[in-house]
């Protein structure tokens, strides 16, 4: 049985995809395991992988689960981050950015009990 997921996301160079996603999640990587690559733990489970991969970078797309998406806007205007689009649905609400490499992460808040993140 899958208990969990890690998302893979490929940059150019990890040490300068590491400072644009600091600003983004707004704080360090939990661990920086090997060369090259670095990681964010999340509450509720999950990981965010962050790989240099020259070949995939700004291939990847990663949704995050979010559980306020007025604090989500207000930290990325903080960051200088201008999402592409922000929408608002009867079901689930999104705000979708790119990152300097050209990777789309997706902020997705559920609005119902068969879409809410369960923590």
């Amino acid at each position: 049985m899958l208990r969990n997921v890690l998302a893979f996301t490929a940059v150019r160079d990890v040490e300068d995809g590491v400072r644009w996603y600091k600003m983004l999640l707004g704080r360090e990587p939990d661990t920086r395991p090997m060369q090259g690559l670095a990681e964010w733990k999340f509450e509720a489970g999950g990981w965010l992988q962050l790989n240099e991969n020259m070949q995939l970078a700004g291939r990847s797309s990663i949704t995050l689960v979010e559980t306020d998406m007025d604090e989500r806007m207000k930290m990325l205007t903080m960051a200088g981050i201008k999402p592409k689009s922000f929408v608002n649905g009867n079901f689930v609400s999104i705000i979708i950015v790119t990152d300097p490499d050209g990777n789309q992460v997706v902020f997705a808040q559920g609005k119902d009990e068969n879409h809410r993140a369960t923590m």
